[in-house]
């Protein structure tokens, strides 16, 4: 009997909600094609209840308000709509006005709450998911090198690196990339992981870039700028979409030195989200990338105007294992020694150094250019009540890629996984995540090859003699047989190299395996970077408890635990934890009838690498002059504290070579520079061309400290007759206590100068330090957008960056020419039914000049002009289009930065499902 007077009851009560709350079904529809309208808001006049349109157009929303009530249809692209329902029996059929987007695209990341990009009182640089899916790139993390005040390094595909300002540099650990609110750094090495495991392509709804310094609201290290990125929402954007994209790359020409035949270009991304009720949906999305990649061929001399033909000091770009350099001349004496009668021939030789280097390998074939990047993502979401959700997500990357730093890496089989958990209401959120690396098989290019050199053939041993010996013999053998000197030297190299394993070969595959899975601090070249980062955060939007003004305050928590096993950080009995806290506040007030918007933030973070926290502060001034025309101005107060690497890096980077960071833990404890002083590599290298110790320098050095800036920008923007967006700034920084690399060396054991001209006795690093001067950097820019009708739009925009003061002792990565162009024009739908698409962009800069942290290379990069297009046509009864397209069409090669590869055409078709 109770069993079945509960059965009543849950009966009962399951009809009673029922009654409660009605449903009213629909579809949307673009008025001019016909299609679907994906992703509309429809929510209830007056009312907290909402839903979307699904990839059908269709809509059903769950109601409890009476009859007639009225509906609010919007979106971005569409003429916002009012429908009155009076009965739920009837569906609603609804035709959507298309309407211009310029001007009224919205932005978060300026002041993290939800405002126009107009009005913004900081540049911001914006890509939206319809962008995406006209974009002749073939992904997002490309599209951005079009945008007004971006820099952008590509090290390969799969590896490109965002900064903005001038500060260009691959894996910039001074710009900050944030997806669906987690920082997206690697733990250990503190930079970006580009698209990793970033979004993938499909389920990217906005980016948005703000230029220059940005810790205000993000933190420390947003010197350079910062990236927002937000995947779609499940509720919102539901449904199957499917992307594949077939190519081909390597297309030689006369003037590339391109060694890669034509290849095959694979990317495959598929999502599927689903909205199961009201309070509950999921999505997936998975991406799976393969290539050949880009191979770097750069054959300049590092260590003079020679070529291999012609310097015996060789030391290519991209030709690693020649950093192994030795002067030849004890050798010469020796040989001189055990025969006096050779003196003719030996003498002159001696009245100056003779280094020489050993033999490197090229890139292609030494390192493997098979591209491969497989991302996967899950989310979940919970409505606990319409104001309160709940979010759950993972992504995990994995794969193989090339970046470029102090050398060249490969990193094989890296693992990176992120995983969230958020309640989020419209008033505060609560968030945790955490992010997990494995640097997999990563290989370091050229102490590898160095290591291999010395494997197969040591460069000296005194019992059995080796490369340098036998290289001396033969020259001498070559001189006395009447050859000129650099034919000499050319027949020594031959005969010093007889057998050498050449890449490919059983010996050099297993020489070369045996030490990249040693790891560094056991003699080899492997990582072990098992480095985790940990971070809960919170924020409060008070404008419900503040009625005069807007006020936002947050705190965070972050935990970097740094595990590479003594191969990245000095961490060989323990990880070495660092912990960052930090708090902020913005405030904000509107005047003079909302024309004028006043704000100012402030935060303070503390890391317990340094002893004393710092403060960073924002103020900005938007004022509407007119209708549509916004001055803006703002000034940023902002301080970085060194990353992990700039601060603690210990890592071998070549034969006797190390990347340090500058704290005074490294440069006293473990390198002892109180003891056996620093000199700049500089004036070693004087010193052993001149033999004259005077030439040498003592390297000043103290404690790493953070850098800072201020920054002041001012700009206007402006929409013209709802079809014209005009936008132009210029800014200045000063920035104080600047965070750059200076190469140096010194005598473990001894303080005898003369050390230094033997390569095996002295030791190299690339340290990060303080530079002590002033430097400034200052730079404009303007963009235009054209609604040209018929849904014909261009845009161009203009950006020049400059610095002052430059510290000549620094490598400071301020890498940029002196201006960028850039222009876009495309049309989103014409002809019949509007089913064709098209659309083009170009980018130009002029040469300027490079120059890689870690002493790697410097030159110029030549001038680029490079142009991408593509052709759309939509299948609208099946839900597809098809685009044929490609990237560099002209397939002139091009380059980002010294040491980095030289990029072709890729030409490519692309098959889309569902995506819209």
């Amino acid at each position: 009997m109770k069993k079945n007077l509960l059965c009543f009851l849950l009966f009962s009560l399951f009809i009673a909600s029922n009654l409660k709350a009605q449903v009213i079904k629909g579809t949307l529809k673009n008025e001019v094609t016909k299609e679907p309208a994906y992703a509309v808001s429809v929510h209830v006049k007056n009312s907290t209840e909402g839903t979307y349109s699904d990839d059908r157009g269709r809509f059903q929303l769950s109601t409890k308000k009476k009859l007639p009530l009225t509906l609010i249809i919007s979106s971005v692209g569409f003429e916002t709509k009012e429908v009155v329902v009076e009965s739920f029996a009837v569906p609603v059929e609804l035709l959507l006005n298309p309407a211009s987007i310029l001007g009224q695209e919205v932005v978060v990341s300026a002041s993290r709450v939800v405002q126009k990009k107009l009005s913004s009182p900081v540049t911001i640089e914006q890509i939206n998911s319809k962008e995406i899916t006209g974009s002749p790139q073939l992904n997002y993390m490309d599209m951005i090198q079009g945008l007004k005040g971006v820099d952008v390094t590509v090290s390969g595909i799969g590896f490109t690196s965002i900064s903005t300002r001038g500060f260009n540099t691959s894996g910039n650990t001074n710009f900050t990339q944030i997806v669906d609110g987690m920082d997206n750094q690697a733990p250990g090495l503190n930079f970006p992981l580009g698209s990793a495991i970033s979004l993938t392509q499909l389920d990217v709804d906005n980016i948005e870039i703000l230029s220059g310094a940005s810790s205000a609201l993000y933190g420390s290290r947003g010197l350079n700028g910062t990236m927002v990125m937000s995947g779609k929402n499940p509720f919102k954007y539901q449904g199957l979409s499917v992307l594949v994209t077939q190519g081909v790359n390597h297309i030689k020409n006369s003037q590339s030195n391109d060694p890669v035949g034509p290849s095959p270009y694979y990317d495959w991304t598929i999502r599927y989200a689903k909205k199961i009720n009201e309070k509950l949906a999921f999505k997936i999305n998975t991406q799976y990338t393969q290539a050949k990649d880009w191979v770097a061929t750069d054959s300049t001399n590092k260590n003079g105007p020679g070529t291999r033909l012609t310097d015996p000091n060789y030391n290519g770009v991209n030709y690693y294992g020649g950093a192994t350099s030795t002067d030849i001349n004890p050798f010469l004496q020796g040989a001189l020694a055990a025969n006096p009668a050779l003196a003719p021939i030996i003498q002159p030789l001696l009245g100056k150094p003779n280094y020489v280097a050993r033999t490197g390998y090229p890139e292609y074939g030494y390192l493997d250019n098979k591209a491969r990047m497989f991302k996967f993502n899950a989310e979940i979401r919970y409505k606990i009540n319409p104001q309160l959700e709940a979010i759950a997500s993972g992504t995990y990357g994995t794969g193989n890629v090339v970046y470029t730093n102090d050398t060249r890496y490969q990193l094989k089989d890296f693992k990176v996984g992120q995983y969230r958990l958020e309640l989020k209401s419209n008033r505060w959120f609560v968030r945790g995540y955490t992010t997990q690396e494995n640097s997999g098989h990563t290989i370091i290019a050229g102490p590898t090859a160095q290591y291999i050199n010395e494997a197969w053939k040591t460069s000296y041993d005194g019992a059995t003699g080796g490369w340098y010996p036998e290289y001396t013999s033969a020259l001498v053998t070559a001189l006395a047989g009447g050859a000129s000197l650099n034919d000499a030297n050319l027949a020594a190299r031959t005969f010093a190299d007889q057998g050498r394993v050449l890449p490919g070969s059983p010996q050099f595959n297993a020489l070369k395996d045996k030490i990249t899975n040693t790891p560094i601090s056991e003699g080899g070249t492997l990582f072990l970077d098992r480095s985790k980062l940990y971070n809960a955060e919170g924020q409060y939007n008070f404008s419900d408890l503040v009625k005069f003004m807007s006020v936002i305050a947050g705190v965070n928590w972050r935990l970097y635990s740094l595990n590479s096993k003594n191969t990245l950080f000095p961490d060989k009995d323990k990880p070495i934890n660092v912990k960052e806290y930090s708090a902020y506040v913005q405030l904000a007030k509107k005047l003079d009838d909302d024309k004028l918007s006043l704000s100012t933030s402030f935060r303070y973070d503390k890391n317990t690498l340094f002893s004393s926290p710092k403060v960073t502060s924002r103020a900005s001034v938007v004022y509407e002059v007119a209708k549509e025309n916004f001055i803006r101005f703002s000034y940023q107060n902002a301080y970085s504290f060194p990353s992990n690497i700039q601060a603690l890096q210990n890592t071998l980077n070549g034969y006797n070579s190390y990347a340090s960071g500058g704290s005074s833990f490294l440069l006293n404890d473990t390198y002892h520079f109180d003891k056996n002083p620093p000199y700049t590599l500089e004036s070693v290298t004087a010193y052993q061309q001149s033999g004259d110790a005077s030439v040498l320098k003592k390297f000043e050095y103290s404690d790493i400290k953070p850098q800072s800036v201020n920054a002041f920008e001012l700009g206007y923007a402006a929409l013209i007759g709802k079809r014209i967006l005009f936008d132009v700034l210029g800014y200045f920084s000063t920035w104080k206590n600047f965070i750059g690399y200076a190469n140096v060396a010194n005598t473990p054991g001894t303080n005898d100068v003369s050390a230094f001209k033997d390569h095996s006795t002295y030791v190299q690093y690339n340290i990060a330090f303080n530079g002590g001067q002033t430097v400034n950097t200052y730079g404009y820019a303007a963009s235009v957008s054209f609604d040209l009708s018929h849904n014909y739009l261009a845009k161009i925009n203009y950006f020049s960056d400059f610095l002052k003061n430059r510290n000549d002792s620094q490598v400071n990565n301020f890498n940029t020419p002196h201006y960028h162009v850039n222009m876009e024009f495309g049309n989103t739908g014409f002809g019949k039914k509007q089913l064709w698409s098209f659309g083009t962009t170009l980018r130009y800069k002029p040469g300027y000049f490079y120059v890689v942290t870690g002493g790697l290379a410097q030159g110029q990069v030549p001038s680029s002009a490079v142009i991408d297009a593509q052709v759309s046509y939509k299948l609208v009864k099946v839900h597809s289009s098809i685009k044929l397209g490609a990237t560099n069409i002209t397939n002139k090669y091009y380059s980002t930065g010294i040491a980095n590869p030289d990029i072709g055409g890729v030409y490519y078709i692309t098959y889309a499902y569902n995506v819209l």
